[in-house]
């Protein structure tokens, strides 16, 4: 397979919106681009690099927020602004049925749950009506690495996933648990000032404390909180932040 880009639109935790909400881009100089996770700012962020267009397939790990809050406007510009329909719409990729639902019934549906018909009348919409769907624990793309969703611990009964690269790519979405060591890169969620109980993502003095040298060189802390400024990652053996607009050949 060729060389794998791998482009960070954001790299900022929910509450750090000065790097954006962590997402980024998959690309290997074919027809399809794959976008991991649509937070609020997402749209914004591809608006502003003209690539509003670019993705032609989003794999989500979990449905909060800042991980999918940029589907709806993301939608709304696919339908009507540059109108994509058929094969031509964005593919959605998630792991179960469950999440499906759950993200059109509690998450899109009060805002792009109407449609219009030729005439300007209302039509109910759905899910389908803005993505085309795919539903399963692997995503294969013509011309990308294989992804398998890697079921995680982040918030109590959230469905919530790690994404596996079959290029050697490891990325742990939002969790409280160590990444594996085997993978060749690992981009890491990392939390520096969040509650001494009850955290929902691992903490970097957990992090710098049990993860193994080797392995330490080699990941890459992403989904930056409030605080991490004060933090030099180099110091404790890792392989630095990400940084939004970084891109990594693979």
């Amino acid at each position: 397979m060729s060389t794998t880009s791998l482009y960070w639109l954001g790299t900022g935790s929910g509450m750090n919106a000065d790097l954006g909400n962590t997402s980024f881009l998959v690309d290997a100089g074919g027809p399809r681009t794959l976008m991991v996770d649509c937070g609020i700012t997402v749209p914004y962020k591809l608006k502003k690099l003209g690539w509003l267009d670019r993705p032609t397939d989003i794999v989500l790990t979990h449905a909060h927020s800042d991980h999918i809050g940029g589907l709806e406007l993301l939608a709304l510009h696919t339908h009507f602004v540059r109108p994509r329909r058929g094969n031509d719409r964005p593919t959605l990729h998630v792991a179960t049925d469950a999440f499906a639902h759950n993200l059109w019934e509690h998450s899109l549906k009060g805002g792009i749950g109407t449609d219009t018909d030729d005439q300007g009348g209302p039509v109910e919409a759905t899910l389908e009506t803005f993505f085309q769907g795919r539903v399963g624990k692997e995503v294969r793309i013509e011309g990308l690495p294989a992804v398998t969703f890697v079921p995680t611990p982040h918030v109590i009964n959230l469905e919530n996933y790690a994404l596996r690269f079959s290029n050697g790519v490891f990325f742990s979405g939002d969790t409280t648990e160590l990444p594996p060591h085997d993978p060749a890169i690992i981009f890491q969620d990392c939390e520096f000032e969040g509650p001494p109980t009850g955290a929902v993502h691992i903490g970097f003095d957990r992090l710098k404390r049990e993860l193994p040298p080797a392995v330490k060189t080699k990941t890459y802390l992403v989904h930056l909180g409030e605080g991490y400024e004060r933090f030099n990652p180099f110091e404790h053996g890792f392989a630095g932040f990400v940084r939004p607009d970084q891109s990594f050949e693979i």
